[in-house]
């Protein structure tokens, strides 16, 4: 059984993470110097066996600054964010993941509660820095003693024992400063107090003197590193002991095996060649034989513990429905429905029984044949009873008998069901022919009462034939319901009729009104006329709001919005219409209009009063010239001394011309000088002036006949 999930857990999450190494030391005791020339060390093999590479890019690029600056000669600045640093130390075949926290000493001052020292408390291992220049202060080293004694008693409050299961060492920076004759002597006397509570409260303890700078430097180097690689061994050995021990308490808490499977996996992979390594692997490989082997045996017991439910449970339910069987002999659909039941209930019951299935089928259908004919046999009884008494209804007693027959063919013993349905049918027929004299009173009295509502007695007569077929008055009705519906086709179509002769133009009602018909009538007397009406209908109307475009364009062509919209509205109303392609032509030839267009002219002659010409001259020299929205075309060519001129002249550029814009044409005498003789403009209101250069053009008795492509659309007559 699992017991304590959550210290395992919490036991796991330690082994499985980087390692958190804690750095603790006041402002100016040299944290960031001696992680970045340690890094600059150890990536660069001065340290044997050991390397210390960066795990990302952020680690990188903040211990590149500041070797730079130490590389430069310049001390580091005083660290005032808190920044994490990622490293991978390699020791011989052993490689950890790293986490230290650079950042501000007074952050760790007595009576100071900043977030670093969380990240403290919760460090796998701890380097306690201690600036060996204090030993000259009394003051000074007393208080930097206290700093520490107040972090190691943070540690014991939340340790379960009196020590403290992480290990700790001593690092005395800036050890070059104090002469090496008596710097054990005096590291003793002034670091008592540390070293007594380390010796008491950590077992995995160790003093290392470091050095990382040489202040006293003259021509030197300023990077003078001493006895680094010592911190490095130490912590490299420590957390791998740490980690064996976390393994093994793990073991001992019995957690789950995922957890046991990723703590091994972490420790091999940190410590691949340790000799514990292949035993831990043993021992886990032996864990999960012995779990596979527990699941098996649990997962077998419970299948044998549900076939032995399961059988039990059929049993007992075959067992209680063979009892009902034998005590309700006399009720077999009792018993049918009590072993149906059984089956809906219990489908593993011929799993259990091999051979039952067949056995359990064959009682079934006997059940099932037995049950049918007692329930037959209680139906057939009913029935008789009520085809005897005078008082039950004989249409329900004949529907009755109707459903008996179709559910039990079989039960026609001996013809009695032709004898029974021989009398139910003659009491039936008796009372059909009776109610369908009372209907047909109703719709005489109906008729002779209420003759003017045709849909009423329409409907009374359809009942009557649908209720009564084969009545003796069915033909009598029929022939009623016939002359009905001719009164009120003829009432419906005269509507029509009327309105059409009354309101010609009103071309939608009159299309209404004969629909209303047809839609009523559908196989009518007047169906034929009413089509043929609709069809005269629509004729007439899309000629009519044809005509009106038509009409426009021939009194008002160069009116394009008021004959667009009139051609879209026929559209719109006859998209079938005889006149479909006449409006589409009309509204691509508006658009050409109103946009420019380039035209072929040709002038071809011209006749001109005498008085045109000049004294003493023998006739007039006369050009034509053309000026279409300010611009000119020509002159042509020039006759001379003719007064009937024959050009025969082709304009070598083409007429540009829209709708609206106006149109000149100037005749020019060239004898002696030029003089204009005729101008012949187009009218204010004329939208379409390009007309005057397609025909004969007069002004009093003189004419200029042009020719040219320009066209007005052909629109067809309407009959």
């Amino acid at each position: 059984m699992q017991r304590n999930p959550a210290p395992a857990v919490h036991l796991t999450e330690q082994l499985c993470r980087p390692q958190r190494v804690g750095v603790f030391g006041h402002r100016g005791v040299g944290k960031t110097t001696l992680l970045t020339v340690l890094y600059r060390e150890a990536v660069a093999g001065r340290l044997p066996d050991l390397r210390l590479a960066a795990a990302d890019v952020r680690t990188a690029e903040y211990l590149s600054d500041k070797l730079l600056q130490l590389e430069a000669g310049q001390p580091l600045p005083a660290t005032l964010a808190e920044t994490e640093l990622r490293f991978h130390l390699y020791h011989g075949s052993t490689r950890i993941e790293l986490l230290f926290k650079d950042y501000q000493g007074e952050h760790v001052a007595l009576g100071r509660e900043e977030p670093i020292r969380d990240f403290l408390r919760d460090c796998d291992a701890l380097w306690i820095c201690l600036d060996a220049n204090a030993l000259t202060t009394a003051d000074e080293c007393l208080r930097r003693q206290q700093e520490v004694e107040q972090l190691i008693e943070d540690y014991l409050a939340v340790e379960p024992g009196r020590t403290m299961v992480r290990p700790v060492a001593l690092l005395l920076t800036k050890a070059d400063l104090v002469e090496e004759s008596a710097a054990s002597t005096q590291w003793a006397d002034a670091f008592a107090m540390t070293r007594h509570a380390l010796r008491t409260h950590c077992p995995q303890s160790e003093l290392f003197a470091v050095s990382c700078l040489n202040p006293r430097r003259a021509a030197e180097a300023l990077v003078q590193p001493r006895n680094l690689g010592a911190p490095l061994i130490w912590l490299a050995n420590a957390l791998q002991t740490q980690d064996e021990s976390r393994l093994q308490r793990l073991w001992s808490l019995t957690p789950q095996m995922t957890h046991v499977e990723r703590s091994v996996a972490c420790v091999v992979r940190r410590y691949p060649d340790a000799s514990s390594t292949k035993q831990h692997q043993q021992r886990l490989r032996g864990a999960k034989q012995r779990q596979r082997r527990r699941r098996l045996l649990t997962i077998a017991a419970s299948v044998a513990v549900l076939f032995s439910s399961v059988w039990g449970y059929d049993a007992f339910a075959y067992q209680r429905a063979a009892r009902f069987g034998a005590d309700h002999v006399d009720d077999p659909s009792a018993v049918l429905a009590c072993w149906q039941s059984f089956q809906s209930w219990h489908p593993t019951r011929n799993w259990l029984r091999p051979g039952a299935a067949s056995a359990e089928a064959e009682r079934l259908r006997d059940l099932s044949r037995q049950a049918r004919l007692q329930k037959g046999e209680l139906r057939l009884a009913e029935l008789r009873r009520r085809a005897a008494d005078p008082d039950a209804d004989p249409e329900a007693v004949w529907q009755q008998f109707q459903g008996f027959r179709a559910d039990y063919p079989e039960n026609d013993v001996a013809g009695e069901l032709q004898q029974l349905r021989a009398a139910i049918k003659v009491r039936r027929d008796e009372q059909i022919a009776h109610r369908a004299q009372a209907a047909y009173d109703d719709l005489v009295t109906a008729e002779h009462s209420n003759g003017s509502d045709l849909l009423a007695l329409i409907t009374q007569a359809d009942r009557f034939l649908n209720r009564y077929p084969g009545a003796a008055y069915e033909a009598e009705v029929r022939k009623r319901r016939d002359g009905y519906v001719n009164r009120l086709e003829s009432g419906d179509i005269e509507i029509a009729r009327s309105y059409s002769a009354r309101q010609p133009l009103n071309f939608q009602t009159r299309r209404e009104h004969y629909q209303r018909y047809l839609d009523k009538h559908s196989s009518g007397v007047f169906t034929n006329e009413a089509a043929a009406a609709l069809r005269a209908i629509e004729a007439d109307w899309d000629r009519h709001d044809f005509r009106s475009v038509r009409d426009h364009f021939v009194n008002k062509p160069g009116d394009i919005p008021e004959l667009v919209a009139r051609c879209r509205s026929y559209l719109a109303v006859h998209p079938q219409g005889q006149f479909t392609a006449a409006a589409t032509e009309l509204l691509r030839w508006s658009e050409r209009v109103t946009t420019v267009g380039e035209y072929r002219v040709i002038l071809r002659d011209g006749h001109f009063d005498k008085k045109v010409a000049r004294f003493f001259s023998l006739g007039p020299d006369l050009s034509v010239e053309i000026e279409v929205a300010g611009v000119r075309y020509g002159p042509s060519n020039i006759t001379v001394n003719q007064y009937d001129p024959q050009w025969q002249y082709e304009f070598p550029r083409r007429i540009r011309w829209k709708l609206g814009d106006p149109v000149r044409i100037i005749v020019t005498d060239h004898d002696y000088w030029r003089r204009a003789v005729v101008v012949i403009d187009s009218a204010d209101d004329d939208p379409l002036a390009i007309r005057l250069l397609g025909c004969e053009n007069w002004s009093g008795p003189n004419r200029v006949t042009f020719e040219s492509d320009f066209a007005l659309p052909h629109l067809p007559t309407i009959e």
